[in-house]
């Protein structure tokens, strides 16, 4: 894959793979704007699997794309991702034109996202641990996804998510950041509160974009997931900003 100036560099979530970014880069891709995901490690159809899902190798996996562009590029992490375009922006600041970060946590140095999970007590994610092959891993309980992930979407968004919708490891949400002025400080931010979402509430996700010193934080009324159930809004909410 071949980056250049101008596309956007896609990572999706906790529970999710690339297929998520579906309907989003279609939107873009009429608007002009050309943009790619893939699949973090252990997630749909990348290599690997519970064991694989760490956050080092997530951190690894967007590193290579960057390394991989001729130009600075624009990353935009979801929920999770958020903090692993953090970690990019800490080790390749000069690489990353722009970090927008959606809907998702943003670490501060030596911060956990599990750190940041809990401390978000109007979040309405039920999730259970659960043992896969010695590892780890979590579980949305029933009920969920739609309550709180995709509580926007129509009845074939939310059956088209839960078809492809899988198990989680524990591990990333325990990964400890390293993040200074310097590197992850330097990097161009702006930040997407989605205002009905119910997975991270709209404060916590306004905090921690504050926190960051993100600059626009912009508001767009959709629920945790507008990739799949607001696309064409937030792909003109990034033909703005990106």
């Amino acid at each position: 894959m071949s980056y250049y100036t101008g596309m956007i560099i896609l990572v999706h979530g906790a529970y999710h793979g690339s297929w998520c970014w579906g309907p989003l880069i279609g939107c873009l891709n009429e608007a002009g704007l050309k943009a790619h995901a893939s699949d973090l490690p252990g997630h749909g159809t990348a290599d690997g699997w519970i064991s694989d899902q760490t956050m080092t190798n997530y951190i690894k996996a967007v590193v290579h794309q960057i390394e991989e562009a001729d130009e600075p590029v624009t990353l935009m992490g979801h929920s999770m991702s958020g903090a692993v375009i953090a970690a990019c922006a800490e080790m390749q600041p000069d690489k990353i034109k722009h970090a927008i970060f959606l809907a998702a946590y943003i670490p501060a140095n030596n911060e956990t996202v599990g750190d940041l999970v809990k401390a978000d007590k109007a979040s309405f994610v039920r999730a259970e641990r659960i043992g896969v092959t010695g590892n780890d891993a979590v579980s949305l309980k029933t009920g969920t996804l739609s309550e709180a992930f995709y509580s926007d979407a129509t009845p074939k968004q939310l059956g088209w998510a839960e078809d492809r919708i899988q198990l989680q490891s524990f591990e990333p949400f325990t990964h400890k950041f390293t993040l200074s002025d310097k590197g992850f400080g330097s990097v161009r931010k702006s930040a997407i509160v989605c205002t009905k979402d119910k997975a991270i509430s709209p404060p916590h996700q306004r905090w921690m974009a504050e926190r960051a010193v993100c600059e626009p934080i912009i508001d767009l009324e959709s629920d945790h997931s507008p990739f799949a159930t607001n696309a064409i809004a937030l792909s003109e909410l990034l033909s703005r900003v990106s």
